[in-house]
């Protein structure tokens, strides 16, 4: 475990290592489990403000279904976009990783966040963009679609970020981060494995999540070349959400901690950096933005 000893008043961090690791178009109507016809010759286009039972990366017309977001369902969504110009142009849907998912990717980020009410990564929650099938790309449909799920935690042992993984759940996440939520990132304690488990910021806890650091772009295997750089742009993630309340107190001493979006999120073009305060000396029982 790494540490750097400092102050925080002269701009010095205590640092650990801690690695792991719009508003929809339709939102009225919903089908409770209903499936497309399979036959039309006629580009196919989803619905926006839908559930669905499964998480996709592609949209098979076949295997269209959806879900009223009132029962059990794993994805939500949010947004139906278009991809226009050059990357209309393709003779096949693109694929994860190329311009046109990543810029699809950040349509969907915005979109989210409206939709959720904050930064979705600021919660257990990751985004899938879901393009046509080859038939209906040919066919014409130049589609994507903005796909939301809820995580099972934040993070694996450390050094390690879990695959993705869509939890069953019931209810619309509209608005789920402007009020109190279990989905939420709070406080944290760090058990025996490193791992990193939600505590009320009323409990002991040494952890607290202040918000995300957006990594340049670079493999995935490299991003932790030089943890010092993460652990400054984190400090300055903990400075921004103390000044976020009048009445907090910046700690003397603090640190930082951090952990990345899965592998598969970081493909899709997820780079947010998790940043979290660490308090170094001593348990706390409340909140930093409580002083």
């Amino acid at each position: 475990m790494r540490r750097r000893l400092g102050l925080a008043t002269l701009g010095i961090l205590v640092a650990t290592t801690l690695t792991s690791c719009g508003t929809p178009e339709s939102t009225a109507g919903a089908p409770t489990e209903s499936a497309s016809p399979t036959g039309a010759a006629e580009p196919f286009v989803p619905e926006a403000g839908v559930c669905h039972p499964e998480v996709e990366t592609v949209g098979y017309r076949a295997l269209y279904t959806v879900v009223d977001c009132a029962k059990v369902h794993r994805t939500e969504t949010v947004h139906v976009g278009t991809f226009t110009g050059q990357h209309a142009d393709r003779l096949a849907p693109p694929p994860p990783g190329s311009d046109p998912m990543r810029a699809a990717f950040d349509d969907c980020d915005t979109r989210t966040a409206a939709f959720v009410g904050a930064d979705w990564r600021n919660g257990l929650m990751t985004i899938q963009v879901v393009v046509p099938e080859p038939r209906d790309w040919t066919a014409g449909s130049r589609w994507y679609r903005c796909d939301v799920f809820t995580l099972p935690a934040l993070d694996g042992v450390a050094g390690y970020a879990p695959a993705d993984l869509a939890v069953e759940r019931a209810g619309t996440l509209r608005g789920a981060l402007t009020k109190p939520s279990p989905l939420a990132h709070g406080c944290f304690y760090e058990d025996k494995y490193k791992t990193l488990e939600p505590i009320p910021c009323t409990k002991r806890h040494r952890f607290e999540y202040v918000g995300v650091w957006t990594a340049p772009d670079g493999p995935y295997e490299q991003v932790n070349d030089d943890p010092d750089a993460i652990h400054d742009e984190c400090g300055t993630v903990v400075a921004d959400y103390v000044a976020k309340a009048p009445e907090a107190t910046f700690p003397r001493e603090i640190g930082t901690a951090y952990r990345f979006p899965s592998p598969q999120a970081w493909e899709r073009g997820d780079r947010g950096i998790r940043c979290f305060y660490w308090s170094p000396e001593r348990n706390r029982t409340r909140s930093l933005l409580k002083g």
